[in-house]
């Protein structure tokens, strides 16, 4: 075999080696993109407890959505309750396991009616990785604390037209939520575990 002869077997041959590589890059690369989900929209909807939302009137405790968030009044079982919307600006989850964030505009005014106390919470972030929500506290300079715990045992992903469904998720009120509302609020009866609701994510995806 001469040597120009060598010489272009092994230039086809790292050719195809170089070829082999670039294929492997790509298809790893699709594959992580097709693993991660982006937000390009949508809301999440949160339907308050009935029986939290019967004492916070009784005591006169009223959180106010901040906007473009908004609320309607609504009904579980017959009973009282609230029905909030807040709106998703973005968020990334992973389609196997569902980790991720999910990020919000507005959020909720908390307001004392008895002696004109408030306290804002706002921007809230959906972590599925930690299963909580956490929220901007204006009082703390802008400090994320969490708000919310949730529980993801019982979510259900159903894709639609447009949004995809992402729920039931019941959510009680975090130790660090209850001591901020009973301080800022000039009361005592916020406490860890406290049911506020059940949320519904309608997420939708970029494509």
């Amino acid at each position: 075999m001469s040597a120009t002869a060598t010489l272009d077997r092994r230039a086809i041959l790292v050719a195809v080696a170089v070829l082999a590589l670039m294929l492997a890059f790509f298809s790893v690369t699709a594959t992580a993109k097709a693993d991660t989900l982006k937000l390009a929209g949508g809301y999440t909807q949160l339907t308050t407890d009935p029986g939290t939302t019967k004492v916070l009137l009784k005591q006169r405790v009223i959180p106010l959505p901040i906007r473009p968030s908004w609320v309607v009044p609504t009904t579980v079982d017959g009973k009282l309750a609230l029905r909030y919307r807040f709106y998703i600006t973005g968020g990334a989850i992973d389609s196997t396991t569902l980790g991720g964030e999910i990020y919000h505009s507005g959020g909720l005014k908390w307001v004392n009616l008895k002696n004109g106390k408030s306290f804002r919470i706002k921007n809230f972030t959906i972590d599925t990785n930690k299963a909580q929500l956490t929220a901007e506290i204006p009082a703390l300079g802008g400090a994320r604390a969490p708000i919310l715990d949730l529980d993801l045992s019982g979510v259900q992903v159903k894709p639609g037209r447009i949004y995809t469904k992402v729920g039931p998720v019941p959510a009680t009120l975090t130790d660090v939520a209850a001591g901020a509302l009973n301080q800022y609020l000039g009361v005592s009866f916020f406490a860890e575990g406290i049911p506020i609701g059940t949320a519904y994510v309608y997420a939708r995806f970029a494509k």
